[in-house]
């Protein structure tokens, strides 16, 4: 039974939990090969965590696998409380997979005189260099001054207050430059009206992996959790929120979760899930921001080069291997965050805005290999959405059902202390002292035991010297996308040699990564590997088609699907990689 108040009157909703069609219909399963060693955080460890959801009660529940949720979720299991999570899809398969990849203070947020959420954000960028040092990569990013003489006192005095607002973690001092110390570091720069520019630090970061990261080291500390897991009701006693009804995406059985406390950290969905239990007006504005793929040929770049447009949006162009990618634009948007894609008019702004600043670079819409496009769930606010603060808000209904909107990938951390350090002073007072205060300042996320990354990356690959025929590249790769558990995918391909064989002659990414992704990743479907545990659907020749195939086939021969399984999700993920071109291409140069 489900309870849902209205204006202050109790209602009783009799609903039915509707089975997914065909093809979300329960994915046939044998048990993996025995050669291999069964992983914890594996496909089967959901199908256990789905029962313990419904079985177990938990002192929180978290709605929503993306940074935020994730965060919440380890920081209250690292406090010893018991944690419930779900998420609708797969694990930053919403916001926290589609950011422009940046862990940074947000330089531009100074002009908008926002101190405290600078300062915050440069002390979390900090944080998270130390408990995910494979992760989060500082990098130089270069400031080119377009507007005489006022714009670059303007911008001197945003990098002495950038760097006194970051204090002790200042990665490096940052320098200015000459006018033509910038062209000679970035020669397609456009010259007109350049009077110099400035290099600082910020990092980047595999944000996917990052969210990943932090939901396996919420499970370590017991925090159950499962992907593809919906919530499709809030149940209620008295008034007061207790629990919800969740479905298994997969195969549409059923179930429910008990609970003390129920957080509502979905992200661009939160207005969906909080109106399931409280009426009134949204807590959101979404905007969308959308990033585009180019070859680094067309637009070879040797720092991340930002550039403030003349509307207040900030434009980033960042190589990325073979590949450059240009961020982002800044649009209200009230369409359902699922079906957010690059519309022709998204990406000729960021191409128009790119032709500004390199002088001879003229990109098309044909030269657009790949994109990706996401809503910020940002707080309720007016003005343009560019100047809307990436602050956060926690709001605690009267039913007690409590929801985080707002914030960014940088602050997830800090955010979800608060709402944790919330939940203990209003649900559980008698208890705060029991369980203590956060942390995950000093505990370091799956992988991340490293005290100085660089150089234990260059011992482990001088170390390795091309053994089992692993390049220095490979080696590389494999510690900046698992830290220390690449010990893993070495350990699977010991057992069987060919699983250290690229995907392809061309391809960096293992065939042994495919066995890891299900068994210690929870990997479910093509898509999952792809998108999200690797990078290849956004920074590989043709979205990774050429090796879906191939994964398709380790993942199928492991989880057991049969020929026309592996055919629907090789059908599956062509059909999201199609998705990816621009919008409304047809007719347009």
């Amino acid at each position: 039974m489900l309870y849902v108040e209205v204006g202050g009157d109790q209602h009783v909703l009799q609903t039915e939990i509707e089975v997914q069609p065909a093809e979300m219909r329960p994915i046939p399963r044998v048990e993996p090969d025995r050669g291999f060693p069964r992983g914890d955080f594996s496909f089967r460890t959901r199908s256990t965590n789905l029962q313990r959801l419904s079985r177990e009660e938990f002192d929180v529940a978290v709605i929503g696998g993306g940074a935020t949720g994730a965060g919440i979720a380890r920081d209250a299991a690292l406090r010893g409380m018991t944690v419930a999570l779900i998420e609708k899809g797969d694990f930053a398969a919403g916001s926290s997979s589609k950011s422009s990849k940046m862990i940074h203070g947000g330089l531009r947020y100074l002009k908008q005189l926002e101190i405290g959420l600078v300062r915050e954000a440069l002390h979390e960028r900090g944080v998270l260099l130390r408990i995910a040092p494979h992760l989060v990569r500082p990098i130089p990013h270069l400031l080119p001054a377009y507007g005489g003489y006022r714009k670059k006192l303007e911008l001197r005095v945003g990098m002495f207050g950038y760097e006194a607002l970051a204090g002790a973690e200042t990665l490096v001092p940052f320098e200015e430059l000459s006018r033509d110390e910038v062209l000679r570091r970035e020669p397609l720069l456009n010259p007109n009206g350049l009077s110099g520019g400035f290099v600082y630090h910020d990092c980047l970061v595999n944000d996917a992996r990052l969210t990943l990261a932090t939901i396996k080291s919420a499970f370590e500390q017991g925090a159950v959790v499962a992907n593809y897991t919906e919530c499709v009701g809030l149940e209620q006693r008295a008034g007061v929120v207790t629990g919800l009804r969740i479905r298994d995406a997969l195969s549409g059985t059923a179930g429910s979760i008990q609970a003390s406390v129920v957080v509502n950290a979905s992200g661009a969905w939160a207005d969906s899930i909080r109106f399931l239990a409280v009426a009134g007006q949204k807590l959101l504005r979404p905007t969308k921001g959308i990033h585009v793929v180019v070859s680094r040929r067309k637009l070879n770049v040797r720092h991340v080069v930002a550039h403030s447009t003349d509307d207040g949006r900030a434009i980033f162009v960042v190589p990325r291997g073979a590949f450059t990618y240009i961020g982002t634009t800044d649009t209200d948007c009230d369409q359902a965050p699922e079906s957010v894609g690059a519309e022709v008019e998204d990406v000729s702004y960021l191409l128009g805005a790119v032709s500004e600043v390199f002088e001879d670079v003229r990109l098309s819409l044909k030269d657009v290999l790949s994109t990706w496009a996401g809503l910020r769930p940002l707080i309720g606010d007016a003005g343009s959405p560019s100047s809307i603060s990436r602050d956060y808000r926690i709001d605690v209904a009267q039913n007690g059902l409590m929801t985080v909107v707002g914030g960014k990938l940088t602050t997830h951390r800090s955010m979800a202390e608060a709402v944790v350090d919330e939940i203990l002073s209003r649900f559980f007072p008698r208890l705060a002292h029991h369980f203590g205060e956060s942390r995950t300042k000093a505990t370091p996320l799956a992988g991340g035991r490293i005290s100085d990354f660089e150089s234990y990356a260059e011992g482990v690959v001088r170390g390795m010297g091309g053994r089992w025929g692993l390049t220095s590249r490979m080696v590389e790769r494999l510690l900046r996308n698992y830290g220390t558990d690449y010990l893993k995918i070495l350990a699977l391909g010991l057992l069987r040699r060919e699983l250290l064989e690229p995907l392809s002659s061309d391809s960096l990414v293992l065939r042994a990564e495919v066995i890891h992704a299900m068994e210690d990743e929870m990997a479910m479907t093509l898509e999952d590997f792809m998108e999200r545990r690797t990078d290849l659907t956004h920074f590989d020749r043709g979205g990774g088609v050429s090796v879906a195939g191939e994964v398709a086939r380790l993942m199928g021969d492991h989880l057991g699907w049969g020929e026309a399984e592996t055919k629907r999700q090789l059908d599956r993920y062509r059909h999201a990689v199609t998705s990816r071109i621009i919008r409304g291409l047809e007719g347009s140069p």
